[in-house]
């Protein structure tokens, strides 16, 4: 599992696409994408899911805290099975950092905010490499 992070328009996602060379499947929730319940129907190596953020914003809407952290860390396990099912297959989730600036008004965004820097630590510590993007340039982290 690959984690790469960094700011909005940073170049994560073109980073992303030049260390893989083009390759993989990409799910991306800033196009609609679904995440699939099940990795297994998936024709591919490498998979690439963009936006992360996103995908964890619509679970804050309608689950708990707690049970969204814990939908999350079972999602993570699930991966890394997947992962370990194929000898070349690997997963890249891609995930802007929303944890700077200002604290949200809302106490929905609030949640959003938290939730996603709680699984972006779950993320970081299933992750074999993380990469931090900003301006294009990545720094490894792990």
């Amino acid at each position: 599992m690959h984690f790469v992070t960094g700011g909005a328009y940073n170049g994560k996602s073109k980073w992303v696409r030049e260390y893989y060379q083009g390759k993989g499947k990409v799910i991306n929730a800033y196009h609609g994408a679904i995440l699939p319940v099940d990795l297994t129907v998936l024709d591919c190596d490498i998979l690439v899911i963009e936006g992360i953020e996103q995908f964890l914003k619509e679970d804050c809407k309608v689950l708990d805290e707690h049970t969204c952290r814990e939908s999350w860390r079972k999602r993570l396990k699930e991966w890394k099975v997947w992962e370990a099912s194929g000898r070349k297959r690997k997963i890249v989730i891609i995930g802007t950092d929303i944890s700077k600036g200002i604290v949200p008004l809302e106490q929905a965004d609030r949640k959003w905010r938290d939730m996603t820097g709680w699984v972006y630590q779950d993320i970081s510590s299933n992750a074999d490499r993380v990469d931090v993007i900003w301006y294009g340039l990545n720094r490894q982290i792990k």
